[in-house]
């Protein structure tokens, strides 16, 4: 029987294919690197896989407790760099067309109830720049639908910054002239989101302290980023997950607040209050109108209830400093 040959003789096929992912198709690094991570378990080489050694392969990460999703994953980035074998003619067919992978369980996504948004986005009076700026990325996410990706790639408008209108096609920022944020989006897509009138207050409010901590920062180049760290740089996605949950916390909220919830939020109140898949497709930045069909499957009673109740007055800030609890000495 012959052994199977190191990965480092067919790793150049496997770098190949991802450059062409990268470079072609423009897929997020992310996602380069979850196919990556997927073909690093070939064990024999791409150009005599059979579709018994990939069904092998498999059943064997299926029975080291993989879960169905990683599977189907698993399954979806063989298919396609064995087509992209097919397709350069290093192979004549593809091995991993039709291998079937278990069902993956469809689960509903996750949205905050009345009284939490209710109790998360009525005004605090936060001495922390960076509890303040949380309690805006909360408000900022649940207005805007964005990623959290998405959200802290964003850049301020400036003459300085983008030249010309439009800026860089690989560039999100914020245009409070023209009322949107442009946003480079998975798979380098961009679109446009438009910024509700309700929300250019609490940008404002935030756009002033952010101002003032950056100049605190004695930063000689202050950084174009819309949210920023505790020293004036970029803010990192974890770090803003770390204080967006730190927020929620010290608000009261009773559960783990994760920022891709407000998303969630605003892709089903939205759905329920225009009745608009496409338009909800395109402002959630989804490939596939299936990714937003899933809001559809959601009790729209009760988010009509939300949305009537919460979202509008949520959104409606009664004054700058007003504040139903200090979280200043918390």
């Amino acid at each position: 029987m012959r052994s199977f040959e190191p990965p480092a003789q067919w790793q150049p096929l496997i770098n190949a294919y991802l450059e062409y992912l990268a470079l072609e198709k423009r897929q997020a690094s992310n996602s380069v690197l979850a196919v990556s991570r997927d073909l690093a378990h070939l064990t024999v080489h791409p150009l005599e896989a059979t579709p018994a050694h990939l069904k092998t392969l498999l059943a064997k990460r299926h029975a080291a407790g993989a879960a169905p999703r990683s599977l189907a994953r698993l399954a979806s980035s063989l298919r396609g760099f064995f087509a992209h074998l097919v397709q350069q003619g290093l192979r004549t067919s593809n091995p991993a067309e039709g291998i079937k992978t278990p069902k993956i369980p469809k689960s509903l996504p996750k949205a905050l109830g009345v009284d939490e948004l209710g109790g998360l986005l009525r005004p605090f009076d936060v001495a922390d720049f960076q509890l303040r700026q949380a309690r805006f990325l909360i408000e900022f996410l649940y207005a805007t639908g964005l990623r959290i990706s998405e959200a802290m790639s964003i850049a301020l408008l400036t003459s300085e910054s983008v030249s010309g209108r439009g800026g860089s096609s690989a560039e999100s920022y914020l245009d409070l002239a023209q009322g949107e944020i442009r946003v480079v989006g998975k798979g380098s897509k961009a679109r446009v989101v438009p910024i509700m009138q309700a929300l250019l207050p609490a940008i404002q409010a935030h756009m002033d302290a952010r101002q003032k901590h950056l100049h605190s920062c004695s930063s000689e180049v202050p950084h174009s980023a819309l949210f920023v760290s505790a020293r004036g740089g970029r803010l990192s996605v974890r770090q803003a997950q770390l204080d967006v949950a730190r927020f929620a916390k010290l608000a009261g909220l009773q559960q783990h607040l994760h920022p891709h919830m407000l998303r969630h939020s605003f892709g089903s109140h939205v759905l329920q209050m225009s009745q608009n898949l496409r338009a909800v497709q395109e402002l959630l930045g989804h490939s596939s109108i299936a990714s937003t069909q899933i809001y559809t499957s959601l009790d729209f009673s009760h988010l009509a209830q939300v949305y009537d109740s919460a979202f509008p007055r949520a959104l409606k800030r009664e004054g700058a400093g007003e504040s139903d609890m200090d979280l200043s000495s918390s």
